[in-house]
């Protein structure tokens, strides 16, 4: 059995270069699918660490493996940025920098059992772009041109194979709450984007409106109906609609007629996601038609919502305890944000704990990391000492029996692949 204190040891003597490791990745933001100059850093310690590795995967992704056996963990850990609100540029405003820099130290810390042959296992490194949904005129473009398959770094690794051989899924992220020092056994909410284009008949707005069919109402009788339609569901499945008008036809004096409503759907499970993207096609269908106006729906998948493994939530704890009390760990709650890290829990036992540690608001311009030494250190223990336990305790190595079918469904219902 790996001996955690021994490797919590060998992090803390790394202190000092594991956070200057998470500074340099904090200072190079890009998009998603653009993470070039962050897989070169990511490559440059892999080869200074003489440890082998696939890159160019998912055009900027890489994938290193280290230890031999039959159990096969993953840690994954996003690349990618946001563009910075005043337009300069990009930032890590969600800390995925300090995920890579993480997943790097628990690389680095586990290499001595694994070339020493005492692993008891295999651990890969998915280093996954494109984590958030941002540039979508570019992915589509990248689809159309067939480099990817999936919108996201995980959804198209998935697609590729990446994942097949693998067991379980770790992984980490920065979160918004100060209060407690970690969180374990999160729920995402998954979501879908839709939009509904309304088609009327256009007309002198002043001489003869009713001779016209305006687009523009139909995209507002949805709005409402979508809102009244929002308070039907249990508080509890997180289902969140909030539509805008994207697009109107015409000028002042003409009835408009075409206009576009779009919008993320939201739930915090599977069934209820499906069931909410339904309500949303019939309040566009019945709204349009009550108006005498046809309406198209397009339907893309976003993310799936994240359901943890309880087995591996459970050792996740056990490793927070080592450096908190109880009262510190903010257990099983339920966010309104999304992360492809769904897609891979419907397909594998997957865990994603948060750790606090950062200053400012998410997604802002405003985000810092305020504690390193929680954020590059700690964090890093947790998710390394999780790791030892599953190479160690069989009764944690918990596996989907189901992938190869689940997988099938997946890209053929969620990511609508042939």
């Amino acid at each position: 059995m790996m001996d955690k204190q021994e490797l919590w040891a060998r992090i803390d003597a790394e202190r000092d270069e594991a956070t200057r490791r998470g500074r340099e990745l904090f200072d190079c933001p890009e998009l998603g699918f653009q993470e070039t100059k962050t897989a070169e850093i990511i490559c440059r310690y892999l080869d200074e660490w003489g440890v082998p590795y696939h890159k160019e995967v998912s055009l900027t992704g890489v994938v290193a493996t280290i230890g031999e056996g039959d159990y096969h963990i993953a840690v994954a850990a996003d690349m990618d940025a946001l563009p910075r609100q005043d337009g300069q540029g990009c930032i890590h405003a969600c800390g995925h920098s300090i995920q890579v820099a993480n997943a790097l130290t628990v690389l680095w810390a586990l290499l001595p059992w694994a070339r020493e042959g005492r692993l008891g296992g295999r651990v890969s490194f998915f280093f996954t772009p494109a984590e958030e949904l941002t540039n979508p005129d570019f992915r589509n473009q990248l689809m159309a041109e067939g480099r990817i398959i999936g919108r996201s770094g995980k959804q198209d690794m998935i697609a590729r194979g990446w994942f097949d051989d693998v067991d379980c899924v770790l992984s980490c992220h920065a979160s918004g709450n100060a209060e407690e020092k970690f969180d374990v056994d999160s729920v995402l909410t998954g979501f879908m984007l839709k939009k509904a284009v309304f088609h009327g008949r256009p007309a002198h707005s002043g001489g003869a409106p009713h001779l016209g069919r305006n687009a523009l109402h139909g995209a507002i009788l949805t709005q409402n109906a979508l809102a009244f339609v929002k308070d039907q569901f249990d508080p509890a499945a997180c289902v969140r609609i909030q539509p805008v008008i994207s697009g109107v036809s015409g000028g002042i004096n003409i009835i408009p007629d075409q206009s576009a409503l779009e919008s993320y759907v939201r739930a915090a499970d599977k069934e209820t996601l499906f069931r909410a993207g339904r309500r949303f096609d019939e309040c566009v269908d019945g709204c349009a038609k009550a108006l005498e106006l046809t309406a198209e729906i397009r339907t893309d998948p976003g993310y799936l919502p994240l359901n943890q493994s309880a087995v591996i939530c459970r050792s996740l704890e056990e490793n927070m305890l080592a450096f908190c009390t109880p009262e510190e760990i903010d257990r099983h709650p339920i966010s309104g944000a999304s992360g492809d890290v769904g897609d891979l829990g419907t397909l594998l036992p997957t865990v994603q704990f948060g750790f606090s540690g950062i200053d400012g608001v998410f997604h802002s311009d405003r985000f810092a990391v305020a504690d390193e030494v929680h954020c590059y250190i700690t964090a890093a223990k947790v998710l390394a000492g999780t790791a030892a336990d599953l190479l160690s305790r069989p009764e944690l190595q918990v596996r989907n029996e189901h992938f190869v079918e689940d997988k099938k469904n997946y890209l053929t219902k969620w990511l609508q692949q042939d």
